[in-house]
């Protein structure tokens, strides 16, 4: 009988990018973003379809430890803790290192925080055929057939079938501009969506053989936080894809049969709702308390997330972002949110808005 995988989910990420809702003590997998569930706790209940709830690890640094558990019930044991976020590769070299010790020979399934899945049956579909893969010594990814050309994801070519269940990887394609991502849509490119399938000791080779300055240094220190430290400030700030996955002849790829979206940006929110009941006829999305109001007057594809019981009321407005918090009020233009990020360094600078952030 196969053991249960291991799962890992990264939670490391600030999530500036979904400000005011995320900050720095509540970041945005603590926030109920498009359900009645906070990003985290919707990526475990994603997990404990995979496998049992002992199984399942965060990985974050230590303040991150702090925020998640004053949320949510989650056990100290339960915790792979990085110093420091790097990116992706050092994570998943500190999670591999210590899960290969304590449970030998599994699967290990890498999941992010802050993606929207639907739906769950199809999801777990997916990842029996990836868990398949894994078995035979793969290192797997999860490929989300595109419906836009993107600019802001990877791309994946695929190469030959692998039985039923994937398909070799012919090259990894990092984020295209516009012409190029219209090039890879028509040839049947998937998206790279972040997630990974494959047995601990596939991954720890891997890292041997091609990413060996981020694995060894953390190696040699992992069972002592203090020299981890040390470690990670001079390993290489990486993501796993050109860590190992884009240099690895043992790659493959499963299609995936659900819908999937990165939750990057407030932009994202449209997608997600694109055949929703919260889109309105005049492609306004509204998240707001059950007792509060909304009217729109000739105001047309705007996002509105709101705290209170109000009316929330427009008169002429087109594409902004309305954001409303215990504290704040943010407002900005669509084409403007790529800017939140340089908006918030600058707010950084005032030490009365330091509360804010």
């Amino acid at each position: 009988m196969k053991k249960k995988p291991m799962v890992l989910i990264m939670a490391g990420g600030k999530g500036e990018r979904f400000w005011p809702k995320s900050t720095i003590s509540k970041p945005k997998q603590l926030q109920k973003i498009y359900s009645n569930k906070t990003l985290l706790e919707e990526t475990l209940q994603r997990a404990k379809l995979l496998t049992s709830k002992e199984n399942i690890f965060i990985g974050c640094n230590p303040e991150l430890k702090k925020s998640i558990q004053s949320f949510l019930s989650i056990d100290d044991e339960q915790f792979i803790l990085e110093p420091f976020g790097k990116n992706t590769a050092p994570i998943v070299a500190l999670a591999s290192l210590y899960l290969e010790k304590k449970f030998p020979e599994r699967v290990h399934i890498i999941l992010s925080a802050d993606h929207y899945i639907h739906p769950l049956t199809e999801f777990k579909k997916t990842m029996e055929k990836a868990i398949e893969l894994a078995e035979k010594g793969f290192l797997v990814t999860c490929g989300v057939i595109p419906n836009r050309p993107e600019i802001g994801y990877g791309y994946i070519q695929k190469g030959d079938p692998i039985e039923n269940s994937g398909y070799e990887v012919k090259q990894f394609h990092e984020k295209p501009d516009i012409s190029r991502a219209i090039q890879y849509l028509k040839r049947g490119y998937y998206w790279n969506s972040g997630i990974f399938i494959w047995k601990g000791k596939t991954i720890i080779e891997e890292f041997k053989n091609y990413a060996a300055d981020i694995y060894e240094p953390i190696e040699n220190s992992y069972r002592s936080f203090k020299k981890l430290k040390k470690a990670f400030q001079k390993i290489p700030e990486l993501p796993i894809d050109i860590a190992v996955m884009e240099k690895s002849r043992k790659i493959s790829v499963v299609e995936a049969s659900f819908r999937w979206d990165d939750v990057g940006t407030w932009l994202s929110l449209e997608r997600i709702f694109e055949q929703d009941s919260k889109k309105s006829d005049d492609n306004n999305i509204v998240l707001i308390p059950t007792k509060a109001h909304q009217f729109f007057f000739h105001s047309y594809n705007n996002i509105v997330l709101g705290d209170s019981k109000k009316l929330y009321a427009f008169l002429g407005i087109e594409n902004i972002v309305l954001v409303e918090t215990e504290n704040t009020i943010f407002i900005a233009k669509k084409e403007k949110l790529n800017d939140i990020k340089e908006m918030l360094k600058s707010m950084k600078q005032i030490t009365t808005l330091h509360k804010y952030i």
